[in-house]
């Protein structure tokens, strides 16, 4: 349990800190790149949807970052701790950060006067944010090119703004329709993309 804990302080310490900071200056510009005041419900699902889901991308898809490099990998798999292990415990902390940015999010517009129910929008974007996170974690875990891992998501972000027409229950920004089905979908792909990126990793050269 020591080196699993060592290993998430390392992780948090040299890498993780820079997506944190990345995730706090898209807080920051939220204020001045979209509406957080006195909002309709369809209004903050489209904040929350479009802006807030992003910081999946950011926290998720560097996942495997810090062994990006074969010699590295190899060094790693020669250690006490199983590199599938590594992988998890980096997952879970980028998971956890995920909820708690996303949450001030959503505290932070309901704190500014928007009508929205809250719980309900907060696990939406969340699954919002598992799926864009999700996407880019698999293609980067199956392409070892961190670039495709950032392209392939952003590139699935933009489709989304052509409608839900062919993308069906895949479609990002459901809530400002008023339908959260859609959500539940995203959820349990973001999650299946999570573990298959981890579990191709364990097995890659």
């Amino acid at each position: 349990m020591e080196n699993y804990v060592k290993a998430g302080k390392i992780h948090l310490k040299y890498h993780l800190k820079f997506h944190l900071l990345a995730g706090f200056l898209l807080l920051c510009l939220m204020p001045f790149l979209t509406g957080v005041q006195y909002l309709e419900p369809n209004e903050t699902a489209q904040t929350l949807e479009m802006y807030a889901a992003l910081m999946g991308i950011i926290f998720l898809v560097p996942a495997f970052l810090p062994d990006q490099d074969r010699n590295i990998r190899d060094l790693l798999r020669s250690k006490k701790v199983p590199i599938t292990c590594l992988h998890v415990i980096r997952l879970l902390e980028a998971l956890v950060f995920l909820a708690l940015y996303t949450g001030v999010c959503v505290v932070f517009l309901k704190y500014n006067g928007c009508e929205f129910p809250m719980w309900n929008y907060y696990l939406g974007t969340l699954a919002g944010a598992l799926f864009l996170g999700g996407l880019g974690m698999f293609f980067y875990s199956l392409t070892d090119n961190i670039a495709v891992g950032y392209m392939i998501p952003i590139v699935y972000y933009v489709t989304n703004f052509n409608g839900d027409k062919y993308l069906k229950n895949f479609y990002l920004f459901s809530m400002m329709g008023g339908s959260y089905v859609p959500k539940f979908y995203l959820a349990a792909a973001g999650t299946l993309l999570l573990l298959a990126g981890v579990v191709w990793r364990r097995f890659k050269p």
